[in-house]
């Protein structure tokens, strides 16, 4: 190379790092400025990862670590089962769940609403089904933690919004039932060709499923109101049955991952450290005869069904031959197992709930019961005499005593594998019953062995949002795990 071609080269390489250092800075601006901006992205795309990240958020950690412990459904092996223990040590973890949250559902979804209610893009039916999924990923949330960004939540800096306030969860799940009589609303008149034809993976753009999917999540949250706000919630629950509910196994919201390894059960069942199934759940299953024993749970090597006592301490949790228990079932936790939203069967129980305790009607109680329970079963396919046997047993029929926990244990049950909604549901009725922790080889935690009723806020967020963080504890109480959230009153 000569001296020219030399000295030409160099210019050459110099100007190209000098535009490559512009760009670069251009695109942190950018970054900087709008992080969620959408220019060429298409709704219908972001609409379908909103959805995907709402069901793959049925297996984060919020259920694997949390959730499928304190509803007593499992207990996982190494240190992904220390919360079982009731301890708090886990800032990491509730910032992850708090950020994955937001950055996951709630920033695609709302990215949604945007494009779909400006003037040049206006789509309203697009805008409610995408609204009835940012219900569910911001009640998930409310659900965690409690207080939480909502009217300014999911926001960020395109609406240069870097400390959004926190909301209280009354008004937060108000408005949600709002929006969700709102999107029925239009969902029940709107022409299908203004949907999603090709971007729904839940109903494949079905509408009448879509108002039965959002009138049942409607239901759902008037229930968890039950005792918070008695008379709010028995409105709600009156409205909701003027609209068709889920009825059948064929109205479930339901989705199967096909990328990556699948179902992320599998990978936990199959993976390090496993996962072996609750004593509690499994005795329940067994001193009622349920066929669902076989779905829910693997048969150990020696071919019984054993379970792992939940809150095991270190002592005794090492004695306690944890890799010959149970594992997860197949059928929750294959590859191509089913993720599910909301259920037929749970609607029918919440039904049973509200026929009971807002009516008073046993008899019509004990309709929607049945026809809960019956839906329960045949959600996993079970033989026709296998069924017709459970519900020929008084455990197939209301029983004139303690209606109103058989009922929630039912429910319990039918939740299963959306393990995040059984704590929930636990929470909120108290059955089945989680008693507090006495006996020595239980570990207490920092709740004197009582169930945890919430996540923490973590560090992160406090550092990054302190006065509207602190301002939320002060209305809600201390950041503690043991503190209940707003709709969590039942003794």
């Amino acid at each position: 190379m000569t001296t020219n071609h030399r000295f030409i080269f160099r210019i050459l390489v110099a100007l190209i790092i000098a535009f490559t250092g512009v760009s670069c800075d251009d695109h942190l601006d950018d970054l900087r400025e709008n992080p969620n901006a959408v220019t060429s992205i298409d709704d219908a795309a972001l609409f379908t990862k909103a959805v995907r990240s709402l069901f793959q958020g049925t297996t984060d950690q919020s259920a694997y670590r949390f959730s499928g412990h304190y509803g007593h459904y499992l207990v996982a092996g190494s240190t992904a089962r220390i919360p079982d223990q009731y301890g708090d040590g886990f800032d990491g973890q509730y910032n992850d769940m708090f950020t994955g949250m937001y950055g996951g559902v709630i920033r695609h979804i709302e990215e949604v609403l945007q494009i779909t209610s400006n003037t040049e893009t206006k789509n309203e039916l697009r805008y409610a089904m995408a609204d009835v999924i940012a219900v569910l990923g911001y009640a998930k949330i409310t659900d965690a933690f409690g207080e939480i960004p909502y009217t300014e939540g999911g926001k960020g800096k395109s609406a240069d919004i870097l400390q959004p306030k926190y909301d209280t969860q009354e008004f937060i799940y108000k408005d949600l039932i709002d929006r969700l009589s709102k999107s029925i609303q239009v969902i029940k008149t709107a022409d299908p060709a203004m949907g999603y034809p090709d971007s729904d993976p839940i109903f494949n753009n079905n509408l009448n499923l879509w108002m039965r999917f959002a009138n049942s999540v409607r239901l759902r949250l008037a229930m968890r109101l039950r005792f918070a706000d008695t008379e709010f919630s028995s409105q709600v629950v009156s409205q909701c049955a003027n609209e068709p509910l889920m009825e059948s196994n064929d109205h479930n919201a339901f989705m199967i991952e096909t990328e990556g390894n699948g179902n992320n059960w599998f990978t936990y069942r199959t993976g390090f450290p496993s996962i072996k199934m609750s004593a509690k759940l499994i005795e329940q299953l067994q001193q009622t005869n349920d066929p669902r024993l076989s779905v829910f749970v693997e048969p150990d090597g020696n071919g019984a069904y054993t379970g792992m006592t939940n809150g095991l301490n270190d002592a005794a949790f090492g004695s306690s031959n944890f890799a010959a228990k149970s594992d997860m079932g197949i059928a929750l936790s294959s590859k191509d197992s089913e993720l599910y939203l909301i259920t037929a069967a749970e609607v029918w129980l919440l039904r049973a709930e509200a026929a009971l305790a807002y009516d008073n009607d046993v008899a019509r109680a004990d309709e929607f019961y049945r026809s809960g329970l019956e839906t329960a079963l045949r959600q996993w396919e079970l033989d026709e005499a296998s069924i017709n046997d459970f519900m020929a047993t008084p455990h197939g029929s209301l029983m004139g005593v303690n209606d109103e926990e058989q009922i929630g244990v039912q429910t319990w049950l039918a939740l299963i594998p959306n393990y995040f909604e059984g704590w929930s549901h636990i929470r909120r009725t108290g059955y089945p019953e989680i008693p507090q922790r006495t006996a020595p080889d239980l570990a207490k935690g920092v709740t004197n062995g009582i169930l945890p009723k919430r996540f923490l806020y973590s560090s992160f967020e406090l550092s990054a949002n302190y006065n509207n963080v602190m301002e939320a504890i002060s209305r809600q109480g201390d950041n503690k795990i043991d503190t209940a959230v707003w709709w969590d009153i039942k003794d």
